[in-house]
């Protein structure tokens, strides 16, 4: 693999002198973010390097474009002294293709479009979390970027009627999940059950059913219809696809002398979701909305087993209904607005989150933040950022979540950002926010462009 890189790496500047007719171009980008707690005595929460590499090359109507990254991140604790001779345990690195893709201008006709290879798929007009954009899975590896989604292999054509109507059609083909968050906040979506006091989990286990790797199981469908009329942005999506969280459908309680033992089956469900979103503006304020039905194809009932020791209860079996074949509705409205001084101001609604799942499991999030900057654009000044949630307004005393994550951006040299910034979290109840209220962090991060 190390050969393969190199060999990369002189290849590309080569192909870029020897077609000056038509280059190959290359951005990039380094960045560095490191997180470290200001409890738990002043652990890391989070180092990560990245090398961003986007490349781009046309020949005659065929654009290809991929973008990789090859990054560092937190390293495993050490337990023997075999890892030592590890240098992927001590110094773990690794290499992702993000996009890869051929996009063809007037294919078979002129105005029709098409793109096919690993691509992004951006849908909605929302600020980060996007209700209607459903066929990149999500990338929760770093828990605090909330809008980050992987590539995806796809078949993607645009047909133009003109320059401000469109109709999309994208066929994944395969299907694939999202992945989970890493390190300490590897059971932020996914707490540990509550047991009864004194009992505890001696063993977990699962099991993901995963879907049939053909046209029946693992594709997905969606189609998108584009338009601008009276100064607005608008579009209509449709998506057959899967959701890419799993849900519970049988576990098993073992309660042993020692503890509990649990074994669970997870599967992803299909989803029918009709979306709609706008953006546009009202005077000098920007405004958006977005909003998405998801009708489950079939109701999820679960089934948990407690097996128990106790010969005279042996096995006690209990059906839930996880989630019921009822439509529900996420949604986003937001505005934004930059005032004579300089000040920007941004707002936002959000009604269910990503990990949110059936009619009336929904939470209300507000989300804010309130920037400057200063000397000639090379300070950024953002005082207040951050949200707040609610998941029960019948006492939202008790049931809340506020978190506060302010930044100071510096931009005095071309291409070089550096920022310092804070994440600090607040809040009563079982909202996920809440659950990170001894995980205050501090932020350093550099990025380089080139």
């Amino acid at each position: 693999m190390n050969r393969l890189i190199s060999f990369l790496l002189i290849l590309f500047p080569a192909s870029l002198y020897a077609q000056e007719s038509n280059p190959l171009l290359i951005r990039g980008e380094l960045y560095s973010n490191h997180r470290l707690l200001l409890k738990h005595n002043n652990d890391w929460a989070w180092n990560e390097n990245c090398l961003d590499l986007s490349f781009q090359k046309r020949a005659g109507k065929i654009n290809f474009s991929s973008n990789i990254w090859l990054r560092h991140l937190n390293a495993d604790p050490l337990h023997t002294s075999a890892q030592l001779y590890s240098k992927d345990q001590i110094n773990p690195w690794k290499l992702e293709l993000r996009e890869a893709y051929a996009e063809v201008r007037g294919f078979v006709f002129d105005g029709l479009d098409l793109k096919i290879g690993r691509q992004f798929i951006s849908w909605g007009t929302a600020d980060m979390i996007n209700p209607t954009c459903n066929l990149n899975p999500y990338d929760l590896e770093d828990i605090m970027d909330f809008g980050r989604r992987r590539g995806i292999e796809a078949m993607n054509l645009t047909w133009y009627f003109n320059h401000a109507f469109s109709l999309q059609a994208v066929y994944v083909p395969f299907f694939r999940p999202a992945n989970l968050p890493l390190g300490i906040f590897a059971d932020f979506l996914n707490p540990p059950p509550d047991l009864p006091a004194g009992m505890e989990i001696t063993e977990y286990s699962d099991k993901l059913l995963m879907p049939r790797q053909n046209l029946a199981e693992g594709a997905s469908l969606g189609l998108r219809f584009k338009g601008f009329a009276l100064n607005t942005d608008f579009s209509l999506s449709y998506v057959y696809g899967r959701d890419g969280l799993p849900q519970p459908l049988r576990s098993s309680l073992t309660h042993t002398a020692s503890g509990v033992e649990i074994y669970s089956e997870l599967f992803f469900p299909r989803h029918h979701i009709v979306g709609a979103d706008m953006a546009g503006s009202i005077g000098s304020v920007g405004v958006w909305a977005e909003a998405a039905v998801f009708i489950p194809e079939e109701e999820i009932i679960h089934t948990s087993r407690l097996i128990n020791f106790n010969p005279f209860f042996p096995v006690m079996r209990r059906d839930s209904t996880v989630l019921k074949k009822e439509p529900y509705i996420k949604m986003a409205v937001g505005a934004d607005y930059t005032f004579r001084n300089g000040i920007y101001l941004n707002l936002q609604y959000l009604h269910g989150f990503i990990h949110e799942r059936g009619k009336g499991n929904m939470n209300d999030y507000i989300l804010f933040a309130m920037e400057r900057s200063f000397l000639g654009n090379h300070l950024n000044l953002r005082p207040i950022a951050g949200g707040l949630a609610i998941s029960s307004w019948d006492d939202p005393a008790s049931n809340f979540a506020l978190f506060y994550t302010p930044e100071i951006t510096w931009r005095g040299i071309d291409n070089l950002e550096l920022g310092l910034g804070a994440f600090f979290f607040e809040g009563r109840g079982d909202n996920i926010f809440a659950g990170l209220r001894d995980f205050n962090m501090v932020s350093v991060s550099a990025k380089i462009n080139f």
